[in-house]
């Protein structure tokens, strides 16, 4: 093929991505997600975006991004600018162009579509720790402890789901409801398809294991006012894929689960959602028999 016609090709296929990203640019100024936690991206145009930790300020309500602090201006952040993209792709073209001439051809390198995680070698250490692992069971229980955990955000009913997660997340998730039902809104998630689940990491330390795993879930997942039912943030037209990261943990030491208030010998069956004694009113601390969530992040997402 001609080089000149070959340039010509690859310039127009630069402003056709162009254009699309003027659109995007504009569709996603309108367009914004939430999710229990807030964790994950208002950014939703097919672009991944990576969160630091849920429990750590790392999703979009934290003060340092305040995308959906603002009631009533746009949460896309501004932070690409349509000419500096266009000086970019210009700049791509160039190294194409270059290459061209130096080798006789362009190869697009490419990129693995999933983390390199061989599963079974996960799946060996936990059962070094935990003979009769079961890990569909676990996936599967997992996935219900995030259903329920949506749920109990989308109704403000997060003691409904005291005991399968932290007292961190527990904490941070309802100081955001809180905030969330003062203005009048709500956040509807709803439609829930489970694509993928699988291990990814394991850790064991003080007596406690953890388990990493990697849920791949479409939803739709939009704000509206409670008031009236109207849209304000996000699409109820559109779902989305989110790819999770979720951290599990349970004690490998059953000495340490607590049977009884150590105060008055109370049966731990009265011990509320708080860990509290109904008796004494002692605080009671102790470890997780059974899996508790203790971090959900969102690493990459998608509008469908």
């Amino acid at each position: 093929m001609n080089r000149k016609i070959l340039v010509e090709i690859i310039f127009s296929l630069v402003l056709f991505c162009c254009i699309l990203f003027l659109r995007d640019y504009r569709v996603n100024a309108e367009y914004t997600i939430a999710d229990s936690g807030f964790d994950s991206s208002y950014d939703s145009g097919g672009s991944s975006w990576s969160s630091s930790s849920s429990s750590s300020s790392s999703s979009s309500w934290s003060s340092s991004r305040s995308d959906y602090g603002s009631s009533s201006g746009s949460s896309y952040s501004g932070e690409s600018d349509p000419v500096s993209v266009i000086i970019m792709f210009a700049f791509i073209i160039g190294i194409i162009i270059f290459a061209i001439k130096s080798n006789g051809g362009y190869q697009i390198p490419t990129r693995p579509l999933h983390d390199n995680i061989n599963e079974a070698e996960v799946e060996r250490k936990i059962k070094q720790y935990i003979p009769d692992f079961d890990k569909a069971k676990f996936l599967r229980d997992g996935f219900n402890t995030y259903l329920a955990v949506q749920s109990a955000w989308m109704n403000f009913k997060l003691e409904d789901v005291r005991n399968q997660i932290t007292d961190e997340l527990f904490n941070m998730y309802q100081s955001q409801l809180d905030t969330l039902e003062v203005k009048g809104e709500q956040n509807i998630m709803k439609d829930f398809k489970l694509n993928k689940s699988y291990l990814k990491g394991v850790n064991v330390q003080n007596d406690n294991i953890a388990i990493n795993a990697g849920f791949v879930v479409e939803f739709y997942d939009y704000i509206i006012e409670q008031s009236s039912g109207k849209v304000l943030r996000g699409s109820d037209k559109n779902k989305i894929r989110i790819t999770y990261d979720m951290k599990f943990r349970k004690t490998l030491n059953q000495d340490k689960v607590a049977l009884k208030c150590p105060n008055c010998g109370a049966d731990m069956k009265h011990i509320n959602g708080y860990g509290v004694c109904e008796y004494c009113r002692t605080k009671i601390v102790t470890e997780n028999q059974e899996w508790v969530l203790t971090d959900k992040k969102s690493i990459n997402q998608i509008r469908l």
